[in-house]
């Protein structure tokens, strides 16, 4: 068979649009005769064009050279975060800061949110009284088929709220059982609030983010340590509690306290370092006065850590007296409506009462816990549910609960009855706190309990959609649930 002349031509009877266009092109091409010269010419002409394209390709090499040069200063200036440089306004709070010490500056901002209707799937889990009429509540609500932080604000004294920001990207894997939370959270958890004015506040829990305009928008604070233990705030001056090596609820690693003013963009130091002795599942502060007390819980139930206060740098244990019976004090409290020397209450010496109950002997002290004196023995009885709160407006009104984190070192009570006691005669004598009309004592005791300055008292249970407040020392009791 002989092979077709031009191999891009079509069969008989077919037309072929683009073989066309070839034969077309090929039909005026002309030969014509090449001498030496002409040779010559092509050939220097080759020579020409390949010192230009080296020349270009020298360019572009150095070009690329740059450029990535360029990149790596980038990549170790603002990391490979998806793009997302720091500061920059970003969706929610889907990023993760590094906190092993003090970050370099806030890595993100929650944007502004508009106040919204609370959602009915709301459950409270923190409450921070602001001054001013103004109360925080930050709690869960629905957001799809999983749960997040949203933050509420009342400027009725509790009596209408709105919802004001809504967290999203937030680890809540520990947050939001119903019987048992645990005290320190993950890094990326927001579970706690404490605001210093209506408009300066903080939300904590692992993480740390910071509002300045009523909670319309968050940026997250750099700080010592991994985690965010807990944070107070008195007279304008906060305090940080921070540790490292946490995971599961426990910490292993040191603890860091920090003092910071509330116009502070970060926390940038380290006030006072301690290495507990035994693994902690709790810390907490309390702040008076310019003195902090510095509370942790081992995580065996067996063991005990003596609360601590913060001078100057360093933490000094307070001695318990001898009226403890060589047990170390617990829930210690500053009294909340003085403005000197710290005036504290605190319990020890906890003895069985009955199958699921522990009585307390309550101590005082009126020189920052440098000496102690007993009030009384056996008058403060609790149902055996978990950690124990005490909190004290002045010296004749306390209020002592029981409830969360649940470790009950012993048979648990069966349900809630007398975990809110209070009294009026500075611990001489207690009793236990009625459900109002239409409510009834939460059956897992309450997760905290505090004096917000005044005669203003809240107890939260967590595991409920509203909180307990009283307005007038001790009673009577409401039940606040900003869903109506």
């Amino acid at each position: 068979m002989t092979p077709d002349p031009n191999p891009y031509s079509t069969p008989e009877g077919e037309h072929d649009p683009v073989a066309a266009f070839f034969d077309d092109a090929r039909a005026q091409v002309r030969e014509e005769p090449a001498s030496d010269l002409d040779w010559q010419r092509i050939v220097d002409a080759s020579r020409r064009t390949s010192h230009r394209r080296n020349r270009l390709a020298m360019l572009s090499s150095a070009a690329v050279a740059v450029i990535a040069v360029f990149a790596v200063f980038l990549w170790q200036q603002n990391g490979i975060d998806n793009g997302v440089q720091r500061g920059e306004v970003i969706a929610g709070a889907t990023d993760e800061a590094r906190t092993g010490g003090p970050t370099a500056s806030p890595s993100s901002v929650s944007p502004q949110q508009q106040p919204t209707k609370v959602p009915d799937s709301f459950r409270t889990w923190s409450v921070s009284y602001a001054g001013q009429s103004t109360i925080y509540a930050l709690g869960q609500q629905d957001c799809g088929g999983d749960k997040c932080p949203v933050l509420l604000r009342s400027n009725t004294n509790g009596k209408s709220w709105n919802a004001v920001h809504k967290f999203t990207g937030t680890d809540v894997s520990a947050a939001t059982g119903t019987t048992d939370v645990a005290n320190i959270q993950p890094q990326r958890a927001v579970t706690q609030v404490r605001f210093a004015t209506p408009s300066v506040g903080y939300v904590f829990g692992g993480d740390l983010w910071i509002t300045r305009d009523s909670g319309g928008t968050f940026t997250k604070m750099s700080h010592p340590g991994d985690t965010v233990l807990d944070v107070e705030i008195n007279q304008k001056q906060a305090v940080l509690l921070s540790a490292n090596n946490c995971a599961q609820g426990i910490c292993n690693g040191p603890v860091y306290v920090s003092r910071f003013d509330v116009s502070a963009s970060g926390v940038s130091g380290t006030t006072a370092q301690v290495t507990p002795s035994s693994s902690i599942r709790t810390g907490n502060i309390s702040v008076q006065s310019g003195n902090v007390i510095v509370q942790l819980t081992a995580s065996d139930s067996d063991k005990s850590i003596a609360p601590m206060r913060l001078d100057d740098d360093k933490l000094t244990s307070l001695k318990a007296p001898s009226v403890c019976a060589g047990s170390n004090l617990q829930a210690v409290t500053p009294v909340t409506n003085v403005s000197t020397e710290l005036d504290l209450f605190g319990l020890c010496d906890p003895q069985r009462s009955g199958a699921d109950h522990t009585a307390y002997t309550i101590v005082r002290s009126s020189d920052a816990g440098r000496s102690w004196q007993k009030v009384a023995r056996g008058t403060l009885i609790l149902p055996r549910l978990g950690q124990v709160w005490l909190a004290a407006a002045d010296s004749n009104h306390l209020v002592a609960s029981a409830g969360g984190p649940r470790e009950t070192g012993g048979v648990p009570a069966p349900n809630g009855d007398d975990s809110l006691m209070v009294s009026d005669n500075g611990g001489q004598g207690f009793a236990a706190v009625k459900a109002p009309k239409g409510s009834e004592l939460p059956a897992t005791g309450f997760d905290w309990v505090a004096s917000a300055g005044g005669p203003y008292f809240f107890a939260v249970p967590r595991t409920t959609h509203g909180f307990w407040m009283t307005t007038s020392f001790d009673g009577p009791w409401t039940v606040v649930d900003p869903r109506h």
